[in-house]
């Protein structure tokens, strides 16, 4: 959210969520809190931690249905 980079809108990422969502896609949305020099530590923690989630969910579940 706090990105100073002009090329990385948050309406962006917004409009994309809602695209792909009125598609019927699987998606979440998030937002992170970011530092002005770039991505906080904590951030590139939560995003790993979400898309090993994402993973498991996906993965396992696919496994179990075949």
């Amino acid at each position: 959210m706090a990105d100073n980079n002009t090329g990385t809108f948050p309406i962006q990422s917004e409009r994309l969520y809602q695209a792909l969502k009125g598609k019927r896609a699987t998606v979440r949305y998030m937002q992170l809190p970011v530092s002005r020099t770039g991505i906080a530590r904590a951030s590139v923690g939560h995003t790993l931690a979400e898309m090993a989630a994402w993973l498991d969910w996906y993965l396992k579940r696919a496994k179990t249905a075949m």
